[in-house]
């Protein structure tokens, strides 16, 4: 489960992220790629359109971006137009399951297809501390690359910024992801009724139990991995079922906090059933070494529907089927009263599951 951390060994989570990237042959682009950045990459100049030619586009081009203008023409799509946006700090750059590239296409990508949205078109745009490895920056486009075309969407237009030197925080990700609205999905807080079930589609914590391990600070090593991806192609299948009410993915703050929102939103009653939780020991591990509660621990690839009760095996049973939904689950229910979110224990007793005051772990996402 969780093992004590050797002083001595070094993490080997980045060096195993930046292994497999291309070597060029000296007087090329090689001479760069061994460079960290520095101010000039983000002065327009020269060194700056070297970097988008040879990183940015090189991993994640389409014939909007390789216009390189200031913005993107996206043309015509049917169904309304869904808009989100977000900011990626997550500490360290690479853990196990992901990095900062992969969450942030990942989560633009589930914020949209929470919302009844087929994603579409993201812009990126990238804050970079002055001495990032420019290898580093590469493998980190790589990932957004490959995880854009595994999910269908496109990065259409983005920005650079470098900021002067620092001793952490190599590098931030903004991302503005768009969609259109499925004509099916019909979702709102104000659709969701006394009887219906909470479904999730796997164990939760797993991200911030991932990135717990990944910082090595509390010298402790775990087989802990993030759940982060993109789950549209879990999602948006479920909207052909009629009787889903309301979808959340539960990040920051986690299952509880989300549930807390569902609450807020519809005046009803949310009950969770402990012993249909699902837990991984990794996390648990995790929880109970650093103090933290797995119900408010953060995710990244998973969705927290409110569905009609009579919908519930259609939808369970389309779960099981897509790989990030093989360990879905039925999870509680809403009722008319108590009012609030509360957790039926083990023993039958409920106790009251309120919204996460403060923050666990900071830095995750």
């Amino acid at each position: 489960m969780i093992e004590p951390r050797n002083a001595r060994t070094k993490d080997k989570v980045e060096r195993t992220k930046l292994e497999g990237l291309e070597v060029h042959p000296p007087g090329t682009w090689g001479d760069i790629v061994d460079e960290r950045i520095v101010m000039g990459h983000g002065a327009g100049g020269r060194k700056m359109h070297r970097l988008i030619s040879k990183v940015f586009l090189k991993h994640f081009a389409g014939p909007a971006l390789r216009k390189l203008a200031d913005g993107a023409v996206l043309g015509r799509f049917p169904g309304t137009l869904v808009m989100t946006t977000d900011s990626y700090v997550v500490q360290p750059l690479f853990f196990p399951g992901g990095d900062i590239g992969k969450l942030a296409v990942c989560g633009t990508i589930n914020d949209l297809a929470v919302m009844g949205a087929e994603p579409r078109f993201i812009s990126l745009a990238f804050v970079i501390r002055e001495g990032l490895e420019v290898l580093k920056l590469e493998a980190i486009c790589r990932s957004i690359g490959a995880a854009c075309r595994k999910a269908g969407v496109q990065v259409v237009t983005g920005d650079t910024k470098v900021i002067e030197r620092g001793e952490n925080d190599e590098l931030y990700v903004n991302t503005t992801g768009i969609g259109s609205l499925l004509p099916r999905a019909k979702l709102g807080p104000e659709r969701v009724k006394p009887g219906d079930a909470i479904l999730i589609n796997g164990p939760v914590g797993e991200h911030e139990a991932a990135i717990a391990v990944a910082r090595g600070a509390y010298r402790f090593k775990g087989k802990a991995e993030s759940d982060c991806a993109a789950l549209n192609g879990l999602i948006l299948p479920l909207l052909a079922q009629p009787g889903v009410r309301l979808m959340r993915d539960p990040t920051r703050g986690g299952l509880a906090t989300t549930i807390n929102e569902f609450a807020e939103a519809t005046g009803l009653g949310f009950i969770v059933d402990e012993a249909a939780l699902v837990i991984s020991r990794h996390v648990r591990g995790v929880a109970d070494l650093l103090g933290l509660d797995p119900l408010y621990m953060a995710n990244e690839g998973k969705v927290v529907v409110v569905a009609d009760r009579k919908t519930e095996p259609r939808l369970l049973a389309k779960m099981h089927k897509h790989q990030f939904g093989r360990q879905a689950a039925s999870i509680g229910e809403v009722v008319k009263k108590p009012k609030g979110v509360w957790l039926k224990t083990r023993l039958g007793s409920l106790r009251p599951l309120i919204m996460l005051e403060g923050e666990q772990l900071p830095r995750i996402c």
